[in-house]
């Protein structure tokens, strides 16, 4: 009911921000029950009409869940993202979001894709829509298995499911699905597909549809008697028709104007936010600190002492008050994930989060010292991207939004690399 109040235009006129323009993205969270009782929470990311932009997202949000589970649990979660033929094979987006899958700063243990083939794209025919063969070959560009099924075999669409799930299992990779089957209607309740495919829709009119095909099976295999079958449709039907009833008979309130939007409350920001002078001694001399095998690359270490002189007289530079910052926020317990090209050493050489062994090339992070000094210290983890933007800020929005006590920073050139996010920024 919920779903036809939508198209019966039964909006809530208090609702004066809208749901955007689409009835089809919206979002929503439950739990979906399988036959053995199992229960399993599901998460649906609400997407923006922009294809395939929510991909990357989706994989955000999957990593946070995962980072908070405990350890061994992480394949707990799973994601399943859901295309469309002609946005898989069309949208840069989804080649950016396939090379996030096993680099270790993204990954998350192998994605389901499910491209729902429909064979067109609006009114755009293969063809027109792509120069490989298949609308999935993108995917081999990771080596995931792909999956073709004829999608008015159900038993066989359960069979790739079950096949999907062991194999990402058994070895933590992506893999595909591609559901080859039809679009009944047009690309909306509004549009006629015969203007410009005439013949496919006349051939789709003339095809038994999946459910009847099933059910002859069914029927031909002794499992269900055709009076069953007609019972069951009827009790659909009869279902979806109460549904929609209920829906014409809840009342709309009526406003000659609309009233007052209720004043949102915030909390306030606190007014004394300085750290104490004691603590960012600690964190800077805990800092200077190198394990004692650890080799220092010798421009660095001019550099190290120049900032302590600096300090020492009262002044910081912007990479040290950066350090402090993030110090100061770990040891209340927070959480910090900072990413970006280039961003472990800063690309104008200034960072330095990560240090790298001059003689053996091994890795070193600063601020995870601090644990030495403070307990329940937060985790920093420091990544350089993929030399993605659109795909990597999507991850990063995704991530922020499901992990509460973690400061995500996302860092970008202004001008010549941060408008390749734009589609994340416009409409997420």
């Amino acid at each position: 009911s919920e779903i036809f109040a939508d198209f019966e235009q039964n909006l809530d006129p208090l609702s004066t921000d809208g749901s955007g323009d689409m009835k089809y993205h919206k979002g929503g969270t439950g739990v979906w029950t399988g036959l053995d009782g199992h229960a399993i929470p599901v998460s649906l990311v609400p997407n923006a009409s922009h294809l395939e932009a929510v991909s990357s997202i989706v994989e955000g949000v999957v990593r946070a869940k995962r980072d908070r589970h405990v350890e061994g649990a992480a394949d707990d979660v799973v994601a399943l993202l859901m295309h469309g033929d002609a946005a898989f094979a069309g949208q840069g987006v989804v080649a950016e979001t396939l090379n996030l899958s096993r680099l270790p700063a993204y990954s998350i243990g192998g994605t389901i894709h499910l491209v729902i083939n429909n064979q067109i794209g609006f009114t755009t025919p293969p063809a027109s829509a792509r120069s490989t063969s298949y609308a999935t070959d993108i995917a081999k560009s990771i080596e995931a298995p792909i999956i073709h099924i004829n999608a008015d075999d159900p038993e066989a669409v359960v069979r790739a499911a079950k096949l999907c799930v062991d194999y990402r299992l058994a070895f933590s990779r992506d893999i595909v699905v591609d559901l080859v089957c039809y679009r009944t209607h047009g690309h909306n309740e509004g549009d006629d597909p015969s203007y410009t495919q005439p013949l496919m829709y006349r051939a789709i009119a003339e095809h038994q549809p999946v459910n009847t095909l099933y059910a002859e099976l069914l029927i031909e295999r002794d499992v269900v008697s055709a009076e069953e079958v007609a019972a069951g449709i009827a009790k659909i039907t009869t279902h979806l028709a109460e549904a929609l009833e209920k829906t014409r008979t809840i009342p709309v309130p009526h406003f000659d104007r609309l009233p007052d939007r209720a004043e949102i409350t915030r909390a306030p920001l606190p007014k004394d936010t300085p750290v104490d002078q004691y603590v960012l001694s600690a964190i800077s001399e805990q800092m200077a600190k190198r394990p004692e095998d650890f080799h220092v690359h010798p421009k660095l270490a001019r550099q190290f002492d120049q900032r302590d002189e600096l300090l020492s007289s009262g002044e910081v530079d912007w990479a040290t008050g950066e350090a402090l910052a993030f110090g100061s926020i770990l040891i209340e317990g927070r959480n910090i994930r900072l990413i970006g090209q280039d961003a472990r050493r800063g690309t104008f050489s200034h960072r330095h989060a990560v240090l790298v062994d001059y003689e053996n090339g091994a890795d070193y992070v600063p601020l995870t010292s601090l644990s030495q000094l403070w307990s329940g210290l937060g985790s920093f983890e420091v990544y350089d991207s993929l030399l993605s933007e659109f795909a990597a800020l999507g991850f990063e929005y995704g991530y922020s939004v499901e992990s509460q006590n973690t400061l995500v920073v996302w860092e970008a050139q202004f001008g010549d690399f941060a408008n390749g996010a734009q589609i994340i920024i416009d409409n997420f």
